[in-house]
């Protein structure tokens, strides 16, 4: 884990949460976030994909890009209200921190 050189904001709920616990505090702003970022990706794709003959694998390469991209940003967030570092109101209420 690595050193945290802020001051954490809000209340601390878990100072290192492992990949479970930050996963299953993922709230549907979070999904909606891997949901967005993937259905923008996937329209992108297929336009970069120039060609007919590319224009598929294009789309399903940038779909899952987009994927990864939405869930590690999503990760980010939930991780982010467990350290104390974004607004958590409703983990300090489900947690009773």
């Amino acid at each position: 884990m690595g050193i945290l050189l802020d001051e954490p904001k809000y209340p601390v709920i878990d100072r290192a949460p492992s990949a479970g616990t930050t996963i299953s505090n993922f709230n549907l702003a979070d999904w909606l976030r891997v949901t967005a970022i993937t259905s923008a990706s996937i329209p992108v794709g297929y336009l970069a994909g120039g060609s007919v003959n590319i224009r598929g694998p294009s789309m399903y390469t940038a779909g899952l890009i987009g994927l990864m991209g939405g869930f590690m940003y999503a990760y980010q967030c939930s991780a982010g209200r467990l350290m104390g570092m974004f607004p958590n109101d409703d983990e300090v209420a489900r947690y009773k921190r």
